[in-house]
């Protein structure tokens, strides 16, 4: 029965004597006897000193668990049940020497009226701009008719990838197959796309990755066209064997250029471009092993990036990339870093961003990026320009595999065999461990660990909170409106 009080307690009197009740009609354990006046002021302050105490080692466990929680709540399991797993096959990146195709070229000088002497130039400019990395830079021509072209034509050097891209025909579109870029097991098709890397365009095949990540997406946010000439047969994003299969790979051809560059590495990860392994004439067959690293169902669900210290390939932080790996990531890095040193950065990097940096000339390539070319590429130098290392923190992948080659064989005749060079990847042997990241401390268990703490300590429970709720906030308001419950 609810009615009203007409005395009015000064201010203090009344606080004391509100928190009084509670105590009194709380239902956590020992705070009725301190209020008890049965009892002596010895016994009652014997009872507040036992409160102080659990009160206290309550709060220290419960934030050892939340600290747990934040820290500690996944970790890192080694599985070894290998009968039962599907393997990824890594990944290959080629790059082919001659990029400009001479066709596109031609027509391209004839267009704008490009002859003799100045075609000749040309060509070997743009055909070096577009094989140019950190390590040749240097080897980019540079000439008095080179700065005459690019001024007549309006070539900035925000225009150098664009330029490229259209001088450069993506093969895996090609109509006749024996010339076309694919990548083939027996008669299964793979699929081949052409990408953006540190290395210009290259083709990647056998990619877990989305096509966010290819050439036409990077430079123009366009995704690249259905392929048709590859669904002609049954099409994989991605090869996987088991332990139970000898030989399982794929094939990447259709190069006709002289010689290609080629890189290996995981399904769920984009080629180093210091990690090659060196130009040839003919194809090669590399024998690599592959350790996966994989990630339970719930983990992007129970645990933020924070507390599994990796990310998913959506989960991207970048400002020139729409997607997440730790090697793009790298590549941001180093972006930022040209930024600093030179005040630009290579035509090579997406630059489709709020406020675009400027894009380095030619002149700037050949002169800066040389000198620092070793701290750009491993983001640390010894003995050189710089003492201390380039800030650079990027979460691992939650998702990805350490690759190793075993061997690497050269396919002696395969281009008059096939009509073109291109490089393979055969898995003989399968891992038996992989590692597997796992939620070990959920944000469930953190609740029952904080109830559990505060039921030992105090005989705190749900009731015992919505309690306190109702002391402090309704019964309040009634309090103060001068109502007695």
């Amino acid at each position: 029965m609810i009615q009203k009080s007409y005395s009015y307690w000064r201010w203090p009197k009344a606080i004391v004597n509100y928190i009084k009740v509670y105590f009194q009609k709380c239902c956590i354990h020992g705070f009725k006897y301190v209020v008890e006046k049965m009892f002596t002021f010895l016994e009652r302050f014997l009872w507040l000193i036992l409160l102080v105490v659990s009160i206290y080692f309550c709060i220290v466990v419960c934030l050892s668990s939340i600290d747990r929680y934040y820290t500690k709540s996944t970790h890192i399991g080694l599985e070894r049940n290998y009968h039962f797993w599907n393997t990824t096959i890594p990944s290959l990146t080629v790059c082919p020497m001659q990029r400009i195709n001479e066709s596109l070229f031609s027509d391209y000088c004839r267009k704008n009226g490009i002859k003799g002497q100045y075609k000749e130039e040309f060509w070997g400019f743009i055909e070096n701009l577009a094989n140019s990395t950190y390590k040749n830079f240097q080897n980019i021509p540079e000439s008095e008719y080179i700065d005459k072209l690019l001024n007549v034509l309006g070539i900035k050097p925000a225009l150098y990838m664009e330029l490229i891209y259209n001088l450069t025909y993506d093969s895996s579109y090609e109509p006749v197959e024996k010339q076309r870029t694919r990548s083939i097991d027996g008669q299964i098709n793979i699929h081949v796309r052409q990408v953006l890397t540190e290395y210009g365009l290259c083709y990647l095949g056998n990619s877990k990755l989305g096509e966010e990540y290819s050439s036409r997406y990077l430079i123009f946010g366009v995704y690249p066209e259905v392929n048709k000439y590859e669904q002609s047969r049954r099409l994989l994003k991605a090869q996987i064997g088991s332990f139970f299969e000898k030989d399982v790979g794929f094939t990447l051809l259709g190069f006709s250029s002289e010689a290609i560059d080629s890189y290996i590495h995981s399904a769920f990860e984009v080629m180093k471009v210091d990690n090659n392994f060196g130009y040839t004439e003919e194809g090669v067959v590399y024998d690599p092993e592959s350790e996966e690293i994989i990630a339970e169902e719930n983990l992007e669900k129970e645990a933020t990036i924070g507390q599994r210290k990796c990310r998913f390939y959506h989960e991207s932080n970048l400002t020139h990339f729409p997607f997440y790996t730790r090697n793009i990531c790298q590549q941001e890095c180093r972006i930022n870093l040209a930024y600093k040193i030179c005040k630009c950065i290579p035509h090579f990097y997406p630059n489709r961003i709020a406020e675009p940096k400027p894009v380095c000339n030619y002149k700037i390539l050949k002169s800066c990026f040389p000198k620092h070319a070793n701290f750009f590429l491993k983001l640390y130098e010894e003995n050189g320009f710089h003492d201390k290392p380039a800030t650079c923190h990027c979460e691992q992948n939650c998702l990805d595999a350490v690759v190793t080659t075993k061997s690497a064989l050269p396919m002696i005749g395969s281009k008059q065999l096939l009509g073109s060079i291109g490089s393979a990847i055969s898995m003989k042997t399968w891992p038996q461990n992989r590692l597997k990241r796992q939620v070990i401390f959920s944000f469930t268990d953190l609740l029952v660990s904080i109830g559990g703490t505060a039921g030992l300590f105090l005989g705190f429970s749900v009731l015992g909170l919505a309690e306190l709720f109702y002391f402090f906030t309704i019964r309040l308001v009634w309090q103060i409106l001068g109502y007695t419950i």
